[in-house]
């Protein structure tokens, strides 16, 4: 009997050992198959890093164009508001015209140099 109770123990054992290195192949099975996600995980995230660092990359130059296009609409503006104030108001024009047609020999009755004369002339003899 004692030889029974030595078999059932020994059977026991092997039988927890068996289940236990069942358990420990399912184990590392789970820890390979977790550090395969892992991994790839971490490729996707570098993946996606590095997408994100060129589209950054790529609005970065478009913004410094943006800006330097700016600057230049800016100084065009600067220089067309140069220009702006050497041009010739409305009201200055209107006194330009209002110059002209006082000399249009057309409109106006000028006086000749001997009409002149002649007016002194008469003014002194009065």
């Amino acid at each position: 009997m004692a030889e029974k109770s030595i078999e059932a123990i020994a059977t026991e054992a092997v039988r927890r050992m068996n289940e236990h290195t069942r358990r420990l192949r399912a184990l590392d099975e789970r820890s390979n198959l977790l550090e395969m996600r892992l991994g790839m995980i971490e490729d996707r995230l570098m993946k996606s890093i590095d997408e994100t660092k060129n589209r950054l990359s790529k609005i970065e130059t478009k913004l410094n164009e943006v800006d330097t296009n700016f600057l230049k609409v800016e100084n065009e503006i600067t220089k067309i508001n140069k220009e702006i104030d050497t041009l010739v108001r409305r009201s200055e024009l209107k006194e330009l015209e209002a110059m002209i047609s006082f000399f249009n020999p057309m409109k106006s009755s000028f006086v000749t140099k001997e009409e002149v004369m002649r007016m002194i002339s008469e003014a002194k003899k009065k």
